[in-house]
């Protein structure tokens, strides 16, 4: 009896050893040195019909798991690199040919300068959220969400600029649709209220002082030339919106814009939009352009713009090509001024091209957007306004 006391007294003795041991390879080191008994507990257990002694230790560290590591590294990595690839004013910073490619603006300063106008309006301005809830909030500053404010405004330029799908560029810039959608919507709103004071209708004064010498010689008096250009936007289901956006000339549904410029190229005026069907001559008449007019100025179109008499009420002349009428060709002066005037013309249709390179305009516009397709088309002339001008001085 007594040696099986010791053969008993010595395996517990073994058990306790072998916990030692292990605890002695998993804990890390303390200051008090190597003996961690203190700290160790261990339980016996027995199962009386194996009649084996069982020990478990509590607190046991074990190494951390090499798979779990390095799973959470690269899922660190992943969201840093996902990080750095989403769009923002970092592509384009100190880059004036990225600015220009991303936004249309000429040079990153002026990209700062823009968005330093519209900040004060910005931090205060309400998010569009619907016709039914956005009336009713107040004037005060809603959550700018995940995005800056001057990323915010990058990623309205860049939109219309390269005419990329909301889904597209919601994408890239890490905001779900609607978000982008909202942003969107409020930006192009302020941007058009506020570019609108910043690009009034030119007095005499500064047309005269701003004007070309090719101009002074021979059309000293002109204040605007004038043409009309169109967008195409998708077929209304309304039998009657049909036929009012119908162009005759595009052979499609389109929105129809009036646009002048001053002699220099700068875009003075643009109207609002009208359906595709209506003439050139209408739409100059109802949209207050020669209202604008001062007595002894000129305007100079082309020859779909039979305005004269409504200019001649207003004191006012028309620069046009000469028409054939009865004879039979034209005659050498008047074949001269054709070629002056087409010559002096063709920057207004420079001018509206600058503002077809925002490649929002370059598909068909959604019905989506067609309430703000006035707006989103002024915007665009009034940006087109910060490049360098068209017709030397």
């Amino acid at each position: 009896m007594a040696e099986a006391e010791k053969t008993k007294e010595k395996m517990l003795q073994k058990h306790h050893a072998f916990s030692l041991m292990v605890n002695d390879y998993s804990l890390p080191p303390t200051a008090e040195g190597d003996n961690r008994s203190n700290d160790i507990t261990t339980e016996i257990v027995n199962l009386d019909d194996t009649d084996i002694k069982s020990f478990s230790d509590h607190g046991v560290q074990n190494d951390p798991d090499p798979v779990y590591t390095e799973c959470k590294q690269l899922t660190q990595k992943c969201s840093k690199d996902l990080q750095s690839a989403r769009w923002n004013t970092d592509k384009i910073k100190d880059n004036d040919e990225k600015t220009k490619f991303y936004t249309g603006l000429p040079t990153y300063a002026v990209f700062l300068w823009l968005f330093n106008f519209l900040k004060p309006k910005a931090e205060r301005m309400v998010y569009w959220t619907g016709p039914s809830k956005t009336g009713n909030q107040e004037r005060t500053r809603a959550s700018t969400g995940s995005l800056k404010l001057i990323d915010q405004l990058f990623a309205v330029l860049a939109r219309l600029r390269l005419g990329l799908f909301t889904q597209d560029i919601a994408n890239r810039v890490g905001v779900s649709v609607g978000t982008y959608s909202k942003y969107f919507t409020t930006w192009v709103c302020l941007l058009h209220e506020e570019l609108k004071i910043l690009n009034p209708f030119p007095s005499r004064e500064i047309v005269d002082l701003t004007m070309p010498a090719i101009f002074k010689k021979k059309y000293p008096s002109v204040r605007v030339i004038l043409d009309c250009t169109e967008i195409f936007v998708q077929r209304s289901s309304s039998l009657v919106n049909q036929n009012a956006t119908f162009s005759n000339y595009k052979h499609h549904t389109t929105f129809k814009f009036l646009i002048g410029i001053t002699p220099s190229g700068v875009i003075s005026f643009v109207s609002e939009g009208w359906g595709g069907r209506v003439p050139d001559k209408q739409i100059t008449i109802k949209s207050g352009l020669l209202d604008l007019l001062q007595e002894n100025d000129s305007v100079m179109a082309d020859k779909g713009f039979t305005i004269r008499e409504a200019l001649l009420e207003r004191k006012c002349h028309l620069n046009i090509p000469p028409f054939m009428g009865s004879s039979a060709q034209f005659s050498t002066d008047h074949l001269f001024e054709t070629q002056e005037i087409a010559e002096l013309c063709i920057h207004v249709e420079r001018s509206i091209g600058r503002v077809k390179k925002f490649h929002i305009f370059d598909r068909v516009l959604p019905l989506s957007l067609a309430p703000l397709a006035t707006k989103l088309f002024k915007v665009a002339c009034w940006l087109s306004n910060f490049d360098v001008q068209i017709v030397p001085k």
